[in-house]
């Protein structure tokens, strides 16, 4: 793979070409207003060329060629935001900053410029997103704790929640699992007999691959200053004693799973083409991926197309401005997470406004320090990312709740009137007699059912399949390449691996649950999603009239219409 030097020194060398083709663009523009100063076209364009070098000169080496770009492109502002017939342009002046451009690129210092630490960036990009874990296997937690029964306890309700533990008593237990393997995430129950809870963390995050773990501290500590202690050693997260389990649970899923995303989609709209090809293959380097919308004509089919994690501004673009963009994307409720940065030459306060009312999360001035860049957008996603998780995932499974499934259905269901071909199954499974659940082992017993059959599909079922929890005891599952007998297959095998599980709670030592299944194929010539969703309730209501603890198929002669 090519490094990032190499990556730069290509870049540089067609920017100095460009620069150069740029430069002549400028003298003819020049040459026009020498005979009409006061053309107010041809010092548009004139701008134009002049937020072009101030925005990409800095991330080539040339600062100076910045500074010059960004102060033609003022006084040009400045021209066109007076009146152009009282006040036309001074050519000589113009002609200065030109004719030190020029000097700048014609003097043998260019070809010896490389990238440093000051105008680009180091071989290793400064925050990279997490590698994936695989997608086979548990989630492996190493639980801290001097207290047995504490241990004892929390490694149980680990286990519920599908992930493997290993334990230890005290720091010394620990560093020697630690030696062996990294896990995936970390436990501290404080105090511990041989040490400082926070002395250990640091020391976790010293070591080879010690920035990967999640790690939470429980304590009885519970002032502020010990949850900034905790931050500064590098936990991820401090939970006071008495510990709300599900709160701590759901930020360690939400931790663990970090890794298992793909790399977040960045849309970056610049049609400056020197600029827009430092900060793809900048931000690519960083393990992202990154799409370019040279012009902003075909931003919608971009959003629908490559449905981005976050989007890159700039504020100038023909035909229209940056800030119309961001208010376009406002207008989307789905987009109400979507981070949205500015990038723009224009660092003033009005701008600087223009921006957070235009619905921007950041405004970020040309030429932008390429570490700010990263950190902007890395801290952006993981806030967006947290934000989407708490709307669009079910508290206790940690499955899509009804609203995020419903709106994957739906695109699901355009994606195949698309493509008109494959089979896509629609499985609603309930569990059986679930109020008597909840009646006779309690709401802690009917939990433990929920998370049992949702940690089962989730092992069951393919990464790209969807999963989610549209009901108080319903599950939906969208998935593809499969026909009608496969998915009955499918669905009755998890039917009986659910069935034999046993299940416990503290006052019961073990009792069993089922479930039934309704299945339907989506045609998508005919069916709409609430077609879809109806004819696989029709086939659960058929599986209940059954017996219950089966799956069966829609079949449009015996089912009768019910609305869910």
């Amino acid at each position: 793979m090519q490094s990032w030097k190499e990556t730069f020194g290509e870049l540089k060398e067609k920017y100095l070409k460009r620069s150069t083709e740029r430069l002549a663009e400028i003298l003819e523009i020049l040459d026009g207003l020498f005979s009409n100063p006061s053309d107010a076209e041809l010092i548009r364009r004139l701008s134009r060329n002049f937020h072009w070098l101030a925005g990409s000169g800095s991330m080539y080496g040339f600062s100076q060629v910045s500074q010059l770009g960004a102060e033609g492109e003022q006084y040009c502002e400045t021209i066109l935001r007076g009146n152009i017939n009282e006040q036309p342009a001074d050519v000589q002046k113009l002609k200065t900053i030109i004719s030190e451009l020029f000097a700048i690129f014609a003097g043998p210092e260019t070809s010896n410029i490389l990238p440093s630490p000051a105008s680009a960036v180091s071989e290793e990009p400064l925050a990279r997103p997490p590698a994936p874990l695989p997608d086979a296997g548990k989630a492996s937690i190493l639980i801290i704790d001097e207290d047995q029964n504490n241990l004892l306890a929390l490694t149980a309700l680990v286990e519920e929640n599908g992930m493997s533990v290993k334990t230890s008593r005290n720091i010394a237990q620990a560093m020697a699992e630690l030696q062996k393997q990294m896990p995936d995430g970390l436990l501290l129950e404080m105090p511990l007999p041989d040490g400082d809870a926070y002395e250990l963390v640091e020391r976790v995050r010293a070591m080879p691959q010690g920035e990967e773990p999640a790690i939470i501290i429980v304590s009885k500590q519970t002032g502020f200053l010990d949850k900034v202690r905790s931050i500064h050693c590098g936990a991820d997260a401090h939970f006071e004693k008495p510990v709300d389990t599900k709160a701590m649970l759901r930020r360690l899923r939400y931790l663990l799973d970090k890794k298992r995303q793909d790399p977040p989609r960045i849309l970056s709209v610049e049609d400056d083409p020197d600029q827009a090809a430092f900060i793809r293959a900048f931000l690519e380097s960083a393990g992202y991926q990154v799409r370019t919308c040279t012009d902003p004509k075909h931003f919608d089919s971009y959003m629908s197309q490559f449905q981005p994690d976050l989007v890159l501004l700039d504020v100038m673009l023909p035909g229209m401005t940056g800030y119309e963009l961001a208010r376009y994307i406002r207008q989307d409720e789905r987009h109400a997470t979507l981070p949205v940065l500015f990038l723009t030459t224009q660092g003033q306060l009005d701008a600087r406004i223009e921006s957070a009312r235009a619905g921007g999360d950041d405004h970020l001035v040309k030429p932008v320090p390429p570490a700010l860049l990263l950190n902007s957008v890395s801290s952006r996603l993981e806030r967006s990312r947290f934000l989407k998780t708490l709307l669009h995932k079910d508290g206790l499974t940690n499955l899509l709740n009804h609203t995020a499934f419903m709106e994957q259905g739906t695109a699901t269901v355009s994606q195949q009137k698309r493509r008109s071909s494959g089979f896509m199954a629609m499985i609603i499974l309930d569990i059986d007699y679930f109020k008597s659940v909840n009646e006779r082992h309690g709401y802690p017993g009917g939990d433990k059912v929920l998370v049992s059959l949702s940690l089962l599909l989730r092992r069951r079922l393919r990464q790209s399949d969807i999963i989610g929890r549209i009901g108080g005891d319903e599950f939906g599952v969208i998935a593809e390449s499969l026909d009608q007998k496969e998915a009955v297959t499918l669905a009755t095998r998890i039917l009986s691996d659910f069935a034999a599980i046993q299940h416990v709670t503290m006052s019961h030592s073990g009792f069993y649950a089922t479930c039934s299944a309704g299945i339907a194929i989506l045609d998508p010539k005919k069916t709409t999603l609430e077609q879809w969703v109806n004819q696989a309730y029709m086939a659960l209501q058929e599986a209940k009239s059954a017996g219950r603890n089966c799956a069966v198929a829609y079949n449009p002669q015996s089912a009768k219409p019910i609305i869910p």
